[in-house]
């Protein structure tokens, strides 16, 4: 009996494999940027001069989803989120005094996760020192830093915690959010951080100011269409034989 299968049969399988990864691929980037950002109640001009700077602990593997709450973010109508690790701490420097000197109406907020904590905190006190405005400093799950974080400092300090987070019980700062039910790995993506997060940034977006010109365009499908104008047969030109039928009143 011979093992080979029918030519026919195998067609049919590869069609059948090659529909399921047609259907199956997740392709959306271009589907969500179309999509209304109805929970952000500030145009696009003010929320693109708000920043955000993302540094990463220990994780480095990416195993806790720490950059999947970048992508939220810019679900969310923030697309100027920056992200980094540790070791870029004098790279975040030097492009905030960028940011600030080409652009001085722009927004700035700094988010760290897990050991990158103190990095973030010496960063927010060097560049306030040097005169770059900060909006907010937000700590994850924050490991290596002590104190009072609100003290002598002219921007808002928030922690996020997880339920269990116990790595720093005597920190304080200016406000502080509990996710209950979560634990480290998941905090960073979990939608409570994301909208912490987005309501800082909305925040910083209302002070951004705009020129009194400004103004909120529909969306082009929600315009009146034109009526279109009637054809005037007089002044259209005879067809060559064989095209009569592209005239208004042949059939």
């Amino acid at each position: 009996m011979s093992n080979r299968i029918p030519l026919s049969l195998g067609l049919l399988l590869l069609g059948a494999i090659l529909s399921s990864g047609c259907t199956t691929c997740q392709h959306t980037a271009f589907a969500e940027s179309l999509k209304p950002v109805e929970q952000v109640r500030v145009l696009a001009p003010a929320r693109a001069k708000v920043y955000a700077f993302f540094m990463n602990g220990a994780d480095i593997l990416e195993l806790n989803g720490f950059s999947e709450l970048q992508h939220e973010l810019t679900c969310a109508g923030f697309p100027k989120i920056y992200y980094a690790q540790r070791a870029d701490r004098e790279w975040y420097r030097e492009e905030l005094h960028r940011l600030h000197r080409d652009d001085p109406d722009a927004r700035f907020l700094l988010v760290s996760y897990g050991s990158a904590a103190d990095q973030i905190q010496e960063l927010a006190c060097q560049v306030t020192q040097e005169q770059i405005p900060l909006d907010a400093v937000v700590y994850i799950d924050p490991i290596g830093v002590k104190g009072d974080l609100t003290q002598n400092v002219p921007y808002r300090a928030v922690i996020l915690k997880s339920h269990h987070w116990r790595a720093a019980p005597r920190l304080k700062a200016a406000e502080t959010v509990t996710v209950n039910n979560i634990g480290h790995i998941s905090l960073p993506k979990h939608p409570a951080t994301v909208q912490a997060i987005v309501s800082l940034m909305t925040e910083s977006a209302l002070k951004v100011p705009l020129p009194d010109n400004t103004v909120n365009c529909l969306p082009i499908l929600n315009q009146a269409r034109p009526i279109p104008r009637p054809a005037d047969p007089k002044v259209i030109a005879a067809p060559p034989p064989g095209w009569e039928f592209l005239c208004p009143n042949m059939r």
